[in-house]
């Protein structure tokens, strides 16, 4: 095996002495079916492309990845282009719904001979049911919408084909959030002014035939990026990829084995979800817009009982904590310590909010060193947001956490972050503009 060093020489000849590299400003391009949806906070292809790019050349034997928020896909579909195994995991439904399309099978020509098949049957529907009902549909939705989308609904449940339903949900999701009540300039659930309702009148199934048409092209180039680099063989991808739907804390990693991992690669949330990135606000209406049973049987509907209880059930979402598993925290890392300390005298719920989300993400160490083998790499890209008037340093919590799991410092890169789109203010914390990409090794 290459050493430590190694690494951090190649990325250092990678940045080239530019400072901005890693931000890939101007040069962010969502090619090979990373566009499929406007997911929250999605990662940077190119620099995912460019991690794995400098780990598989300085490192031996690279032959598995892991995310343990796996989101959108971004990492999976850069490790499937270079014929790595996956392995991944999201508490969302939503993100492992667009996982699964990515990771196929993929077959372009009879998907598009279906799509237009499923088209067909919405210009032909004529029936007015509304096939779904949930608190809030007629807030968020008008009569109009709720009927074509219902229409879009009717026609992808009478679709024989999984594979063609799970593609058709994805297209539908990205309609629901272009043709629902709520503000596409966030993506926390905010209802429209009064004014701008009235004078909107979207077309669901209008928006749907683009959008699937769009998708099918972006579905068609991964295919032909896959099969070029000789990954795919009659629409399968050759190499193992699993996704789970399960909370990072407890469940990732279920059924493989322990040490099987040769790099984890992820971005885990910067905060609980309520004040930084609301990704189970943003898949609420679409998820109540799916046939759920399509994206896997263990989806529990009561994950759908109001608008933040995939929130709730994410890092941070539940402000319960013990006094004991807080001086645990406070002595495995001596920053959180010195930052809680500075939270003294706000608002209680500002520090509980710290020590919440500090506690799960600590609570995700184990289960992910469990499948990263003995010297494997950790790659963290994490973002140090401001709450109370501080910077809750992140990226060095959660190295002590490291630290104290016998792992060690590679190296740190920081970027800025011009092209991810996250909240900038809110009423508790703001976000931030510059990331951290913490790389660390396990101990053997």
């Amino acid at each position: 095996m290459t050493t430590a060093g190694s690494l951090a020489q190649r990325l250092a000849e990678i940045q080239g002495g530019r400072a901005d590299y890693w931000s890939f400003r101007g040069n962010a391009k969502r090619d090979h079916g990373h566009g499929l949806m406007q997911y929250p906070a999605m990662m940077v292809p190119q620099m995912v492309s460019a991690l794995l790019a400098a780990v598989c050349e300085s490192e031996d034997a690279i032959r598995r990845i892991a995310d343990p928020f796996v989101g959108s896909g971004t990492v999976l579909t850069e490790a499937t282009l270079r014929g790595l195994s996956f392995v991944g995991n999201d508490i969302n439904p939503l993100a492992i719904l667009l996982c699964r399309v990515k990771a196929g099978p993929i077959y372009p020509e009879a998907m598009t001979e279906r799509a237009e098949v499923c088209l067909g049957r919405i210009a032909q529907s004529r029936s007015g049911h509304v096939e779904v009902d949930f608190p809030g549909r007629d807030k968020w939705f008008t009569s109009a919408v709720q009927d074509g989308l219902s229409r879009i609904r009717r026609a992808i449940t009478a679709e024989n084909s999984l594979v063609v339903r799970r593609f058709l949900w994805v297209a539908l999701a990205e309609t629901v959030r272009l043709t629902s009540n709520s503000r596409t300039s966030t993506f926390k659930l905010h209802i429209r002014a009064t004014n701008e309702r009235k004078g909107r009148r979207p077309d669901p199934i209008h928006v749907f035939t683009r959008v699937t048409r769009d998708n099918l092209k972006r579905y068609r180039s991964l295919g032909q990026s896959l099969r070029h680099r000789g990954h795919l063989k009659r629409g399968r991808y050759q190499g193992d990829v699993s996704l789970t739907l399960g909370d990072s804390r407890a469940t990732f990693g279920a059924g493989i084995e322990a040490g099987s991992c040769d790099v984890v690669l992820t971005s885990p949330p910067y905060g609980d979800n309520v004040t930084t990135v609301p990704y189970g606000q943003y898949s609420y209406l679409p998820l109540n817009w799916i046939d759920l049973a399509d994206i896997g049987s263990d989806v529990d509907r009561k994950c759908l009982s109001t608008t933040h209880e995939v929130d709730r059930r994410s890092l941070g979402g539940s402000r319960r904590i013990d006094p004991s598993r807080v001086d645990l925290l406070r002595n495995l890392s001596p920053s959180l310590a010195e930052t809680l300390d500075a939270l003294k005298g706000l608002p209680a719920d500002r520090w509980q909010r710290v020590v919440a989300f500090a506690g799960d993400l600590q609570s995700c160490v184990s289960p992910t060193l469990r499948v990263a083998r003995p010297g494997g790499l950790l790659f963290w890209v994490l973002g140090n947001r401001r709450v109370g008037g501080q910077t809750v340093p992140l990226d060095q919590i959660l190295l002590e956490f490291l630290e104290k799991e016998t792992c060690t410092l590679v190296t740190q890169i920081r970027r800025c972050i011009p092209s991810k789109r996250m909240a900038t203010r809110n009423n508790v914390a703001s976000t931030m503009t510059n990331e951290t990409i913490l790389v660390v090794r396990k101990g053997g």
